[in-house]
């Protein structure tokens, strides 16, 4: 008999229940969020509205990606994944779509990802992915890279479920799993699906085991492994297509907060397998498609058809004898599973947020972790998108022919993907709208920069735009008016103490509030970083100069002359600096408020770079660096962030100072020649010996 866990008559009785079966097994408050892996943070990229989901409790589900890349044609292949997504959305849900991108494992994607995606399969740039897979695609894939073509890693039940787990998903919606194969118990060919449903505690929602493999040996296995099983709302174990097997359920779940329960109870109990729920599928043409499948189920045999393409020749095959009943039907069983899915990532949600402190979830360690990601050196600034739209011939008051361009900027973010082009692979901590604009730019970052992002790293507004600034140019390129939209950088947040322990750079851009920057700086010379800042604007210098205790926290300044004189003067209780051209009384005044050894870095523009040092007990002392003459200068965005973050990535590799100058100089002169970008891509060539 299968064993049934009916649903009371209320809610709130069901509720009760579940509450009173958790506190038997638990003592602690569960956290809401904690990554289930030390997976390093450059090889594992969580979307930003995911991990913003994740790091406030929210529900997410996790979706696979074989299913887009090989599990149907395009356009119906998108067009599904738009669909599941939209479902989610509708009840509460953040969708995550897990992939392998260019060699890195990638939770959640964006809607031109999903497209090139969608399209990978037909095109041959996407890899069926199962766990075994998951190291060999990470290196294959950056490698194929090269070719600047995209490459994927098409995860399937088993490498979803592991990457899910990595992220702290607990809920992983799909078609269907594998099993064991017809005439496993003499082949052995059993899938992979099923040994990660007994090792990694993640609920897979399915239409059950894919029809065209053995489902009672299937079952038999899965009890082995000691994996929990049901079926939703039915005593009968679902054939995939047909929710009639004849086969018994070994358990019946009738609610979601039955499943959520008894995932819980689970974990509580300190067991490490997942759980798998089977959703009959209901669609008309599924009993059609059943029969066509064990026909062609003949077919494959005598053509001697084995392993991994088995699954693609049948639903080839059906699709064409049932007229494409067969996709329309698999369309229809992964969009109830997606009903399914949500309601039961809700009520995990709503358990462990109402649990309170009667609630503990066991956290199980994956298996044959990497070591932990520590960087050495961590980024504080804003991230923008600019727009620059410049008139042929500007007319007030009338709309303007003319060229109109978008790149991504922000001081920190253009400091930290220069260091993240030079191979550095700086932490970010910035702030944006829960937008396109915002996840492009951290997508950008992690896929073309090196730039590291985690799930405390970045901060997502719902209430914000991402900052954006609009600059209007005349024929002459002289700025007419602009508009700056950057109320999303106050929220930036700040990096604790415990997160620079090892850091030995904490390089701040002057954005964030001066309570923040001022907690941020502390907390650097708390944890030994040295701190550098660029001080991005004379308003902006003028404000942090005000305080004492800030100044003295900061190791190295990369202003320019105005900004220089400005935080001399602002710092001095009276002396004036700004006006003057005596930039070395300026500095030295400067560096006696820094800490005891402290340097000053001062673009002069076509005069080069000034430096300015102070060591303990000893008089301030200058080296000039003039710059090398440049044909043309097409750009000058980005050049000052270009150098001081040369530099700093030059000091990490043990350059003394002046070779971190002249690095960061040589760096300059690239940006001075680009301008699609602020930062120009050819940084990624330079090598610092």
């Amino acid at each position: 008999m299968a064993t049934s866990l009916k649903s009371k008559e209320s809610v709130s009785s069901t509720m009760q229940t579940a509450f009173q079966t958790l506190r038997k097994f638990t003592t602690t408050a569960t956290p809401k969020f904690r990554p289930h892996s030390t997976i390093p943070s450059s090889c594992i990229k969580i979307l930003p509205e995911v991990a913003d989901a994740l790091s406030n409790g929210q529900p997410v589900v996790a979706l696979e990606s074989t299913i887009v890349a090989h599990g149907m044609p395009y356009p119906q292949n998108l067009n599904l994944a738009k669909d599941v997504s939209k479902i989610l959305r509708e009840k509460g849900v953040v969708p995550a779509t897990i992939a392998v991108k260019n060699g890195v494992f990638r939770v959640g994607l964006q809607p031109d990802e999903m497209e090139n995606l969608a399209l990978a399969g037909e095109e041959g740039r996407a890899m069926k992915c199962s766990t075994r897979d998951l190291p060999l695609v990470s290196v294959t894939g950056v490698r194929l890279s090269s070719e600047e073509k995209v490459q994927w890693g098409a995860t399937t039940v088993a490498a979803t479920m592991w990457l899910a787990h990595a992220a702290g998903i607990s809920t992983f919606v799909t078609g269907g799993t594998g099993g064991v194969h017809r005439g496993g118990e003499l082949s052995l060919d059993i899938s992979a699906d099923l040994i990660e449903l007994s090792r990694t505690p993640v609920v897979v929602v399915s239409a059950g085991v894919k029809s065209i493999l053995d489902m009672e040996r299937t079952l038999e296995v899965l009890e082995t492994y000691g994996v929990p099983t049901g079926t939703w709302k039915s005593d009968e174990f679902p054939a995939f297509f047909s929710p009639m097997s004849g086969v018994k359920s070994p358990a019946r779940f009738d609610c979601a907060l039955d499943v959520a329960a008894a995932y819980l109870a689970c974990r509580n109990l300190g067991m490490s397998c997942g759980m798998l729920v089977s959703v009959p599928n209901h669609d008309p043409a599924g009993q059609n498609v059943e029969a066509a499948i064990q026909e062609v189920l003949e077919m494959s045999k005598a053509a001697e058809i084995n392993g991994k393409d088995v699954t693609p020749f049948i639903l080839r095959a059906v699709a064409e004898k049932t007229g494409g009943d067969s996709l329309r039907s698999n369309i229809s069983l992964v969009k109830q599973n997606a009903e399914v899915g949500a309601e039961i990532a809700n009520s995990i949600s709503d358990l462990q947020c109402r649990g309170g402190s009667t609630t503990r979830i066991v956290r199980t360690p994956m298996r044959k972790t990497l070591p932990p990601h520590q960087s050495r050196v961590v980024c504080v600034g804003g991230a923008v998108i600019d727009t620059v739209a410049k008139a042929s011939l500007f007319i007030a008051g009338t709309s303007n022919p003319g060229f109109i361009h978008c790149s991504d900027g922000g001081v920190g973010r253009n400091i930290a993907e220069v260091i993240g082009r030079l191979g550095s692979k700086p932490v970010f901590y910035t702030a944006i709208g829960k937008d396109d604009d915002g996840g492009g730019i951290i997508s950008r970052l992690e896929d073309e920069c090196g730039v590291v992002t985690t799930a405390s790293s970045v901060h997502i507004d719902e209430n914000l735009n991402t900052a954006k600034y609009l600059a209007l140019l005349d024929d002459k390129c002289d700025l007419v008016g602009g508009v700056a939209d950057m109320a999303a950088l106050s929220k930036i947040p700040i990096p604790s103490v415990e997160e620079l322990v090892g850091v030995e750079l904490l390089v701040l851009d002057a954005n964030a509030t001066p309570e923040a920057l001022l907690e941020a700086a502390k907390n650097g010379i708390v944890a030994g970083c040295r701190v550098c800042l660029d001080p991005t604007s004379v308003p902006k210098a003028r404000l942090l100069s005000r305080s004492e205790e800030f100044l003295r926290s900061l190791h190295y300044i990369f202003p320019n002359k105005d900004e220089l004189l400005t935080m001399a003067e602002e710092s001095g209780g009276g002396l004036a600096f700004v006006g003057s051209d005596n930039i070395h009384s300026a500095a030295s005044f400067l560096l006696s408020r820094m800490a005891t050894e402290s340097n000053i870095i001062i673009t002069l523009g076509k005069s080069g770079v000034l430096l300015a040092s102070k060591k303990s007990g000893e008089p301030p002392e200058f080296e000039h660096f003039p710059a090398e003459s440049v044909p043309e200068i097409k750009s000058s965005n980005g050049a000052g962030d270009t150098l001081c973050g040369a530099f700093i990535h030059a000091l990490l590799q043990g350059a003394k100072m002046d070779e971190a100058v002249r690095f960061g100089m040589k760096a300059a002169m690239l940006s001075l020649d680009c301008i699609e970008h602020a930062i120009s891509p050819a940084v990624s060539s330079l090598k610092y010996t």
